[in-house]
């Protein structure tokens, strides 16, 4: 190979390294963060019957690039555990017996994968998120159904999940897995709960 042609292939190699250097820091910095605040809508089930109350998201914030949701996570204020049906219940799912706040007052959910939801999906959503979320100090895989907008720089989120088993979450009174439904009778309490999420980036 001669002087020329060896000079002629370092500067395209040159040209080359710098061009990759540029894209990853524009990739870089197109990555952004935004702080999320909102509220977590759940209900859960007995015989019959059905209780509903909210958490607060206490902090929480999401991975952007671009337009584009790739990750994130928020902590839920399990002190904030509301529901309107009775104080007498609300202190009771505060205990031990259910979501122990005192020892565990935060909740988790920190994002593993981002998928766009199916063009077929009923219910609209844009994307299917998938999760770890932590109760109790006990983690387990959640998947959110989202559908995402943003209105001028102003991100909303409202998703929809299901627990499917609280048992997994050390949350066990009164279930079937431990107690036969008949001994229970119309005190047995169904080992899943419904969620809605609403949140928005400040």
């Amino acid at each position: 190979m001669t002087t020329i042609k060896v000079f002629s292939a370092i500067l395209l190699a040159t040209s080359i390294t710098l061009a990759a250097g540029k894209s990853d820091k524009k990739s870089a910095a197109a990555i952004t963060k935004r702080e999320v605040t909102g509220t977590v809508n759940w209900v859960g089930y007995g015989v019959g019957k059905s209780h509903t109350g909210n958490l607060t998201v206490k902090s929480g914030a999401v991975e952007m690039s671009g337009k584009d949701l790739i990750g994130g996570s928020f902590v839920i204020d399990m002190t904030s555990l509301k529901t309107s049906d009775s104080p007498k219940l609300q202190a009771h799912l505060q205990s031990p017996d259910f979501f122990d706040v005192t020892q565990f007052p935060e909740a988790t959910f920190k994002i593993t994968k981002v998928e766009a939801a199916p063009p077929q999906d009923t219910n609209k959503a844009t994307h299917i998120v998938t999760g770890n979320l932590t109760i109790k100090g006990k983690t387990n895989p959640a998947v959110i159904t989202l559908t995402l907008a943003n209105e001028k720089e102003k991100w909303t989120a409202i998703g929809s999940s299901e627990i499917k088993d609280r048992t997994k979450f050390d949350i066990v009174y009164n279930s079937k897995q431990f107690k036969t439904a008949s001994a229970l009778g119309d005190k047995l309490i169904e080992d899943n709960i419904k969620l809605d999420l609403n949140l928005a980036t400040k």
